[in-house]
């Protein structure tokens, strides 16, 4: 064992330093990944030394989210103690049902969530870790859909006909889980969003009055806080009046966003939190946290146990439910997602945090003003949060994307800004430098000097 933990340690020291010093990674196509190695799974096992080479080969080989010309989707670099609690979490291999299994991962967590919840304005608030903000919206939906209609983890929908809400710009995870948790996909109801791509609330109302009149019960709204690709916010305290009026469960999609509430300025972006229901908050974004490690929030400290307790005798023989998280989340066995963010955050402390993103948003702005200088770049808009959309006049988006991505000077993604699909730009890597983003622009027009006219540019 001492020995492949070295050699694993060895393996990483390699990848660490191929960031650094060759931070190129040009496209390897799914038909050509195996050249070289061999995928394949063997009747009788290999030697130490073998299945080494090839996790060697495998990392070799794996996109660098965390280099500093990855700036695709929204990975935040690493936070170095964050990766050794990662790591640590593996080899102690606890899972967080119960602290007779767990210790004091439990209760670290525990401090995890009243920190995040306080940061929310959840004064009495709890929460769960799960993998990832796709379930972590999932849980918050269906707590809405059980407060709209109780009755509906025992005997179903009973012939109702539930409605969520959310604006065209949410994350598609919403629509999926509508078709997970019973409500139905049909009944997930995108509503129009305004100038700056946040849900219009006078929208939002129409549709409610509208559903009711039909005989449906509406049950959560879910307020987008940082969209996937303009990066808007929708306004918490508009939306709130509308559930309060209605009776209806806020949940915020703060997966992007929620990391804004570590500073003392941006945190308004969220302001209103106090007034919703429930959050989802992703530290493996903007905080840098390794993959997974998304938390749920709610404010009424009981309704996480309302909806997911269970007996099982088995399982729970110790200790109260305070200590035995696995009654109030979906999942029984459960990874230690906590310890990596609980060691970061001893780490960098608040102050850290509120530096961290400090720069982020410096940076989208310093890419905006450059683009902005630029003669033959056009900027979509003004970025308010890490996410810069341009393009070139007349050349593909798509096509550039792709070729940067082709020759490995960067890994960058596009997407839809109203007339334009534009390069997307995300800030979210504090370690990128502001010569690197120069860099990158430079490149994009290098690369669409290359390219045939576009026959259509906009969408």
């Amino acid at each position: 064992m001492d020995s492949v933990l070295a050699e694993i340690l060895t393996i990483a020291d390699e990848l660490l330093r191929t960031e650094k010093e060759s931070p190129r990674a040009p496209k390897i196509r799914a038909e050509d990944m195996a050249l070289g190695f061999d995928l394949s799974l063997p009747a009788t096992g290999k030697s130490e030394a073998e299945v080494l080479d090839l996790l060697r080969q495998v990392v070799k080989r794996t996109p660098k989210t965390s280099g500093r010309r990855f700036f695709n989707q929204l990975f935040a670099g690493r936070a170095p103690m964050a990766t050794a609690g990662e790591m640590l979490a593996s080899l102690l291999n606890s899972s967080m049902y119960t602290y007779k299994v767990g210790g004091p991962n439990i209760l670290l967590e525990w401090e995890l969530s009243k920190k995040m919840c306080s940061c929310a304005g959840f004064k009495d608030g709890d929460g769960t870790f799960l993998p990832g903000g796709s379930l972590a919206n999932l849980v918050g939906m269906v707590l809405g859909r059980n407060r709209a209609l109780p009755g509906f983890r025992e005997k179903g929908a009973q012939g109702k006909r539930l409605t969520m809400y959310v604006s065209t710009n949410g994350h598609y995870s919403v629509r999926k889980n509508a078709g997970l948790i019973g409500i139905g996909r049909e009944n997930c109801i995108d509503v129009a969003v305004d100038e700056n791509g946040r849900m219009d609330p006078a929208a939002l109302q129409r549709q409610i009055e509208r559903d009711l009149k039909e005989g449906a019960l509406p049950a959560v709204v879910i307020a987008t806080s940082g969209t996937t690709v303009r990066g808007s916010f929708d306004s918490i305290p508009d939306l709130a009046d509308i559930c309060q009026k209605f009776g209806l469960w806020l949940h915020i999609d703060g997966a992007v966003g929620g990391t804004l509430l570590l500073h003392p300025q941006y945190r308004d972006f969220l302001t209103g939190s106090e007034r919703a229901d429930s959050l989802t908050w992703d530290a493996h974004k903007m905080m840098g946290i390794p993959l997974t490690c998304s938390a749920l929030l709610v404010k009424d400290p009981e309704i996480l146990f309302d909806s997911f307790k269970e007996v099982a005798d088995y399982l729970f023989q110790a200790d109260s439910d305070h200590l035995n998280p696995g009654n109030r989340s979906i999942q029984c066995g459960r990874r230690n997602d906590a310890l990596k963010l609980w060691t970061a955050w001893q780490r960098l402390g608040d102050e850290g945090w509120a530096q961290r993103i400090e720069k982020q948003m410096s940076l989208s702005r310093y890419a905006a003003k450059r683009i902005s200088q630029h003669p033959k770049l056009v900027l979509c808009e003004q970025p308010s949060f890490i996410t810069v959309g341009f393009y070139v006049p007349g050349k593909s988006s798509a096509e550039i994307c792709e070729q940067l991505h082709v020759s490995g000077e960067a890994v960058i993604g596009y997407g839809d800004y109203g007339e334009h699909q534009a390069i997307r730009l995300v800030t979210m890597n504090p370690e990128v430098s502001e010569a690197e983003i120069d860099a990158l622009l430079e490149a994009a027009v290098a690369t669409a000097a290359a390219l045939p006219a576009a026959a259509v540019t906009s969408t």
